[in-house]
């Protein structure tokens, strides 16, 4: 008996301790069994890039990204997001990453520094759902294959193609712009005399014209010996 409680404890350790290096080993990454599959949830360590996919479940042909890859964003004060859409599976799996890259700010663009980073797969049809918080610093949101150099500048190095090649709406720079400029005002007293100006002009321009389209008419008019 005690041999068998022994043998329990040892096997009630060990799944623990499994269980421990698996949390450990995919910190960060998520899964939920759905009936369509397993959904994979992924977060940046700061937690401003979320990265959820869900499978549909197709069973269609395998096609090549461009024939079925479909997207849509959408933006407000806080997010932006990015939803792609495999309407059939991949012949061949795309490594993708979801990047953020922070600007000097200040009016400056460049250089700029890799901030976070979240990879993932496409490959399975179904919808890959990424998310950006807006963190209130002039930062760049982009989604794109390739490579993802720390710091990127065009003198410098620069990062790879993005995921929808030149769909600049499936990127976006947020807080970058600040509040409006403020336009001077131009007093009252001076806007008249302005105005009456401009209204002489274009009565000016539009009597020369008449003027211009009658003598033209005239000299092209046949005389009265043509018809004789």
């Amino acid at each position: 008996m005690r041999k068998l409680w022994l043998n329990c404890g040892l096997l009630a350790f060990g799944i623990a301790a499994s269980s421990l290096i698996l949390a450990t080993s995919f910190a960060g990454a998520a899964g939920a069994v759905t009936a369509r599959g397993v959904v994979q949830f992924q977060n940046s360590p700061a937690g401003n890039i979320s990265v959820v996919q869900t499978p549909s479940g197709p069973t269609a042909p395998c096609s090549a990204f461009p024939l079925v890859a479909r997207n849509s964003s959408s933006s407000d004060s806080a997010t932006f997001r990015l939803r792609i859409t495999l309407l059939a599976p991949l012949c061949a799996p795309i490594t993708a990453s979801a990047v953020i890259y922070a600007m000097p700010g200040n009016g400056a663009a460049w250089p700029q520094q890799l901030q976070e980073k979240v990879s993932f797969t496409l490959q399975a049809a179904g919808v890959t759902e990424v998310t950006f918080t807006k963190v209130g610093t002039p930062v760049q949101f982009d989604v794109l294959t390739g490579a993802t150099p720390q710091q990127i500048a065009p003198w410098l190095q620069w990062h790879g193609p993005l995921l929808f090649a030149f769909d600049t709406a499936t990127s976006q720079q947020s807080g970058v712009y600040g509040p409006p400029p403020v336009v001077p005002e131009v007093p009252l007293p001076l806007l008249l005399p302005l105005s009456a100006v401009v209204a002489a002009a274009g009565v000016y321009w539009l009597q020369s014209s008449r003027k211009r389209s009658y003598l033209l008419r005239s000299a092209n008019a046949p005389s009265v010996n043509s018809f004789g």
